[in-house]
């Protein structure tokens, strides 16, 4: 049905007809078209205090609901702050769309002096997210969005960003709101990858991002299976076939060059998968991507396949699951613990405070990637999310705050290093103003200890990483939460436990 109807309303309307229920953003003077009709059309707003922030919770929210997520930043500086997250949800694969106005369709390009005018923002959005469109009219307004959406549905679900001018979102004109619809199918090559498997003898699974919703199909088919850090919990952890988020270790790829039949799906099997290139595999490797530009990089297949992951699982046969993997599993085991020993103590306390459907959002640090991934088992009921290729720091707390809108019954818990916090420690006032019972765990280094590290092992007198860190229990509470600070390991489940009970961010700082 067409309406007569304003570019700001088109968008908004537009919006909801495509499922969503809640955007991020802050206001501006441009946006307020668009800010207009949001509470008519049933949309809830939730501002964060920086779009960069607003953009990381829009990913956490996207990646726990399985809807994309949605921010609203004004022009100029507004959506530029928003660009990290946008190419963090690039990397990741995290349906994420980037809202907002543009200059007047009579300045743009002209560098008149507009407010919040920039070169081409359009164009720098361009060269972080899938694709940017710019709306001539309300009609283009809601046709850009209803492709967005059935790109998110039918595609590799890479964010984009859609500008629509201030001229555009105060006029008016006729509109038809249309609604994405659509589902990747398997491609005719499940046939050749079927019976390549049906001969394998000793076959292994690999399942990355883009096999999440597939790991029933997945463990149907009683293959050995690994993931990557964004496959991690696809399948269970604690199953008899998994060797978890361990796709990074020696020991797994030792093991996995040996099999004579690997299929890896949703996954790029890139360096910030594998910390490395990937090893040479003496077997077969069968590819399955919903993205057919993903069959042959980093390792070419041997059969390609393109199409939904459950559905070409769903069409691979099945085995008797029968192989004992104690051998590789104790290999495993002893490399993370080289470097995630210190962080067992943490993980277990997590590990209970989470319950069975509980969601940790881990930043870049060290507790994350050498604890928590090697070590705190997940399965399709928990989520972990974790900036895997981008490496962001200031993912967790807004993630957090995304996934406990997302799924306000679930029990949600930050993991950040005292560095990494401060980048988006002001999202903290955000989780106090909500009422949002938000554990923040901050193993305190004392600056960046990764690189501090790195710079040692590398000959390097350390510099620009050792910081003054603030009172973080006083943090806490400065933003309208709470904070303590926890030395003894065994007092942190309790902790935990007391603050997922607490309205508002609670910081647990730990030693490190």
């Amino acid at each position: 049905m067409r309406a007569e109807m304003t570019g700001g309303e088109a968008v908004v309307r537009a919006l909801r007809a495509n499922g969503v229920e809640l955007v991020f953003g802050i206001p501006g003077t441009h946006t307020l078209p668009i800010h207009r009709h949001l509470a008519a059309c049933g949309i809830r707003h939730v501002t964060p205090r920086h779009e960069q922030g607003g953009g990381y919770a829009a990913d956490g929210y996207a990646r726990v609901s399985g809807r994309p997520g949605v921010v609203l930043a004004t022009s100029g500086p507004g959506v530029i702050n928003a660009a990290t997250a946008a190419a963090t949800a690039y990397a990741d694969s995290v349906p994420l769309l980037v809202l907002s106005p543009a200059m007047p369709t009579d300045v743009q390009g002209r560098d008149t002096g507009y407010l919040h005018e920039g070169k081409d923002q359009g164009a720098a959005m361009d060269a972080l997210v899938a694709w940017s469109a710019r709306a001539g009219s309300p009609a283009e307004a809601a046709t850009a969005i209803g492709e967005a959406f059935a790109h998110f549905a039918t595609g590799r679900p890479r964010p984009v960003h859609v500008e629509v001018p201030v001229d555009v979102l105060a006029e008016t004109g006729e509109v038809a709101i249309g609604v994405a619809s659509g589902g990747a199918q398997a491609s005719p090559g499940v046939d050749h990858a079927a019976e390549l498997l049906a001969q394998a003898q000793r076959p292994a699974l690999v399942l990355g991002g883009g096999a999440r919703g597939a790991g029933e199909a997945a463990l149907r088919l009683g293959v050995p299976t690994l993931t990557t850090v964004n496959g991690k919990g696809i399948v269970d952890e604690r199953h008899p076939l998994s060797l978890g988020a361990s796709i990074r270790l020696r020991a797994a790829q030792d093991w996995l060059a040996g099999r004579d039949v690997v299929v890896a799906v949703g996954t790029e099997l890139g360096e910030s998968d594998l910390w490395g290139p990937l090893p040479e595999l003496t077997g077969k490797l069968i590819r399955v991507d919903v993205d057919p530009a993903q069959l042959h990089k980093n390792a070419p297949a041997d059969v390609a396949v393109a199409g939904d992951a459950r559905a070409v699982l769903e069409a691979l046969p099945a085995r008797a699951a029968d192989e004992d993997l104690t051998a590789v599993r104790d290999a495993i085991r002893r490399e993370a613990l080289a470097d995630g020993a210190p962080w067992l103590d943490l993980v277990a306390a997590l590990d209970e405070a989470l319950g069975p459907d509980g969601v940790l959002a881990g930043d870049s640090t060290m507790a994350a990637y050498y604890g928590a991934v090697h070590f705190l088992p997940m399965d399709a009921r928990r989520r972990f999310i974790y900036p895997t290729g981008y490496a962001t720091l200031g993912y967790a707390v807004p993630a957090a705050i995304g996934a406990k809108l997302a799924a306000p019954g679930r029990p949600a818990i930050a993991l950040v290093g005292d560095g990494g916090l401060l980048f988006t420690v002001a999202e903290l006032a955000t989780a106090a103003e909500l009422g949002i019972p938000l554990p923040v765990v901050v193993p305190n280094n004392g600056g960046y200890g990764e690189i501090r590290d790195q710079m040692r092992d590398a000959g390097i007198d350390p510099v620009g990483v050792d910081l003054r860190v603030p009172d973080l229990p006083l943090l806490g509470r400065a933003f309208g939460g709470e904070g303590v600070r926890i030395d003894d390991p065994a007092a942190l489940a309790a902790a935990l436990r007391a603050a997922l009970e607490r309205p508002g961010p609670t910081v647990i700082e730990i030693p490190a």
